[in-house]
């Protein structure tokens, strides 16, 4: 936009010394400048304001979205906590921490807000579930312990956390109403600062760094009560519209849900991190149209599926080395974005990586990411 307004400048300049004496060039008068200037200025803002129409018209539209987990959104300080600094084409962004999406600053409540209306983002929280409260428990109060001399020190956050929100273990009526509760504070929150909806984390057959029950997985109904809890409000079967607007996303394992909750899932997103080939990734997608064959076509079950890379470790690489069906050798984010499920029958949902904001670092900035919109959806030349 820089390099386009300058050449308004300079034509300007060179039409009037056409129109007067060369040598009288530096005499205009600084007011004639002026207006000339602000006609052009009005011309870059009209196109500017028409590429962001297009650009928005373009995010409606069917195509294969670029995706990714953002775990650096502050909108202070470098271009790689902006969400409005993504590429343009960017469609879809899960915030990747409960501590920045539950509780934005103004900064970044601006910077969602440009994101989404000005270039058509669409942003969601993210949580990896595996105990009620993720992201919304209040700290536990400075005299817990004085109030409560029996608990163990280690069983503090625990204690008060379930006591917060209805948890009473072994109670299975009063866990479910809690969770209930939970799921509900959950779409609150998405309401109340303008998300674009959820995105479960579903890891409960996958081993964690850390210790934990998976007592929103065990028994089963705990996670389909909070499921269908949110269902109600947000994802392509909630039951008001502004509702239905909302995205309500599952990741890691779509499938561990019964058949029946797949048409309330607007995406699956597969962590297909280092798969090397379309094999792998057609082998991903077919577990998918068999476990959903009952309520999906395996189109559908395509034009929802979202692969992904993890860019924390790879970012620098963009994957791993995959082998394309012509014989070359790409990095995995570039053959996800090149792959065309089982041969080309049908359009993926798109492509994603795990900690997006760690391309920003390339050169140029957003390297992968770029590439892989431009091989999905190349631009009109």
């Amino acid at each position: 936009m820089k390099l386009k307004k300058t050449l308004h400048i300079l034509l300007l300049i060179a039409i009037s010394c056409f129109q007067t004496a060369c040598s009288d060039w530096t005499e205009l008068e600084n007011e004639n400048i002026d207006k000339l200037l602000e006609h052009a200025d009005a011309e870059m803002k009209a196109a500017n304001e028409k590429y962001y129409e297009n650009l928005r018209i373009y995010k409606k539209s069917e195509h294969s979205l670029t995706f990714g987990w953002f775990a650096a959104w502050a909108a202070n300080g470098p271009g790689s906590t902006f969400l409005s600094q993504l590429p343009d084409s960017t469609d879809l962004v899960a915030i990747w921490g409960e501590k920045l999406w539950a509780n934005p600053t103004k900064e970044m409540l601006a910077d969602l807000k440009y994101a989404q209306e000005v270039k058509g983002l669409k942003v969601v929280t993210a949580c990896l579930l595996f105990d009620i409260g993720k992201g919304l428990t209040p700290p536990v109060p400075a005299d817990f312990a004085e109030k409560n001399p029996d608990i163990p020190k280690e069983k503090h956050w625990e204690t008060w956390n379930k006591g917060f929100w209805g948890w009473k273990d072994g109670d299975e009526e009063a866990i479910l109403k809690s969770v209930e509760t939970y799921a509900n504070a959950l779409c609150d929150t998405i309401f109340k600062f303008g998300y674009d909806g959820f995105d479960l984390d579903a890891e409960p057959s996958y081993s964690q760094p850390f210790q934990t029950a998976k007592e929103m997985w065990r028994p089963p109904q705990r996670m389909y009560t909070f499921f269908e809890t949110m269902a109600k409000r947000i994802g392509p079967k909630a039951e008001t519209e502004e509702g239905r607007k909302k995205l309500l996303i599952v990741d890691g394992e779509p499938d561990w849900f019964p058949p029946k909750y797949g048409p309330y899932m607007n995406y699956f997103i597969l962590q297909t991190y280092g798969a090397s080939s379309n094999a792998r990734l057609d082998s991903r997608l077919n577990s998918l149209i068999s476990h959903f064959s009952s309520v999906h076509t395996p189109e559908e079950v395509a034009n929802k599926l979202i692969v992904t890379e993890e860019f924390e470790k790879y970012s620098s690489t963009g994957g791993v080395n995959f082998s394309t069906p012509d014989g070359r050798t790409v990095p995995s984010y570039i053959g996800m974005a090149e792959w065309k499920p089982l041969g080309g029958q049908y359009r993926k949902g798109g492509i994603g990586s795990y900690h997006m904001q760690k391309d920003f670092a390339a050169q140029p900035t957003y390297k992968y990411l770029r590439k892989g919109i431009q091989i999905m959806n190349p631009a009109n030349k």
